[in-house]
């Protein structure tokens, strides 16, 4: 029997977070949250940002991405530097660590999308690409 649609986003949100949890225990990086992981590719994306770039880029409030900034600062995996431009704020770095974590979230990205299509051709690969970039628009709005 065919699944819904929200059955089939279902399954593979749920495969791809047992998935991240399996990747992160095969490294020392067990202790990260998915929304700790994603911070931290997003300073990788960003290039280094500053701290409400990032707070807005993960539309949560400045003070929340304080904490959390605060909690990766102390398991080392990135530090603040002041800006150049305005001492009263400051972008963020990522560590070696930091970096290595960056890319374990790029690597499950790349895995699950692996997984995703491995029984498609090349064909169904680019008539999901577009239809994905389809629903990327819908949900942009979470982006602003």
């Amino acid at each position: 029997m065919a699944k819904s649609l929200d059955q089939i986003l279902n399954s593979i949100l749920h495969s791809s977070e047992i998935l991240e949890e399996e990747m992160k225990q095969e490294t020392d990086l067990k202790n990260l949250t998915s929304r700790q992981l994603y911070c931290i590719e997003l300073i990788k994306n960003l290039q280094n940002p500053s701290l409400t770039e990032l707070a807005e880029k993960m539309n949560i409030a400045k003070a929340s991405i304080s904490v959390m900034i605060e909690r990766l600062e102390k398991n080392n995996l990135l530090y603040k530097v002041a800006s150049d431009n305005d001492r009263r704020s400051a972008h963020v770095h990522l560590t070696k660590k930091g970096e290595k974590a960056a890319s374990l979230h790029t690597d499950l990205h790349k895995r699950i999308a692996d997984l995703l299509t491995e029984e498609m051709t090349e064909s169904e690969k680019e008539i999901l690409i577009v239809l994905l970039n389809k629903s990327v628009i819908s949900l942009n709005f979470l982006n602003k």
